[in-house]
């Protein structure tokens, strides 16, 4: 089971503030999206290869309550533990480049294999994060125990179990885009420093942060904006997982959900 405490409240402290406000925009899209029509112009499809705007915008809209609210619950507590490692400003960064990187690779590949389908919500997200953190576990601990039977499995294939499920369960799920987004969680897991280099550097954001120094402290305390100064000696490459270490496969089942529009949702994970 997920560790829950190290998650929501990392090292003790308040729930992170671009994790609870993603949450909040999330939702206010959703809702706005009820009265004036987004879909069509924000769900990224194959042909949209070269349009920046469904690239960065598509993980956020979501074709119904039910694929908004399986997305929210199950992304908030591994962006929460991201964002409490990196901090607030390069995990706006990172969900940005991620989800650009994430929908190339959709677009390149369903140029060959799907090019009439289309793909929208923010599970590519929880994809990246969990293949990021089980690359970094993997570091550490190869082979995970399966829940409590004797057998053992690779730990950085840990996500494609819940990826294959996910698929089989949940109609219209998105195989092609949550591969896409797991692909790209591999790829910054294990090569994070090089990742890191499309991020604006350090004392830039530190600059930027004493600048808006006024505005941050009107967050409100009851969430917690980690600055940059907070988390730079923090080492990025450094081992960390979701997961109490007894457990290693992040398994559930989520119900399914009804969709609107011929777009295919990024699951409800």
């Amino acid at each position: 089971m997920f560790d829950w405490k190290s998650i929501v409240k990392p090292n003790g402290k308040p729930f992170c503030a671009l994790t609870a406000g993603l949450a909040v925009f999330l939702t206010f899209v959703f809702l706005l999206e009820q009265v004036i029509s987004l879909e069509d112009r924000m769900v990224l499809s194959p042909k949209n290869i070269f349009n920046l705007g469904r690239l960065s915008n598509y993980p956020l809209i979501h074709l119904s309550w039910l694929h908004l609210f399986f997305n929210l619950f199950s992304l908030m507590g591994p962006l929460n533990l991201f964002e409490s490692q990196h901090g607030t400003v390069y995990t706006g960064v990172a969900l940005n480049l991620t989800a650009i990187f994430a929908g190339l690779l959709y677009c390149v590949v369903g140029k060959l294999l799907y090019p009439e389908e289309s793909v929208a919500g923010a599970s590519g997200w929880f994809f990246t994060l969990i293949g990021y953190f089980s690359w970094k576990a993997s570091l550490a601990n190869p082979r995970t125990q399966v829940l409590q039977t004797p057998y053992h499995f690779p730990t950085a294939l840990s996500p494609l179990i819940l990826l294959l499920l996910i698929t089989l369960i949940i109609p219209n799920a998105s195989f092609w885009g949550h591969l896409s987004g797991l692909t790209i969680g591999y790829l910054i897991g294990a090569n994070e420093k090089a990742f890191s280099k499309l991020s604006p550097p350090g004392w830039l954001i530190k600059k930027i942060e004493t600048k808006l120094d006024a505005y941050i402290e009107k967050i409100p305390h009851f969430v917690k904006y980690y600055r940059e100064v907070e988390v730079e000696d923090t080492d990025r490459t450094d081992y960390s997982w979701l997961f109490e270490p007894n457990v290693s496969l992040p398994l559930h089942n989520d119900p399914p959900q009804q969709t609107r529009g011929n777009g295919r949702v990024l699951g409800t994970a």
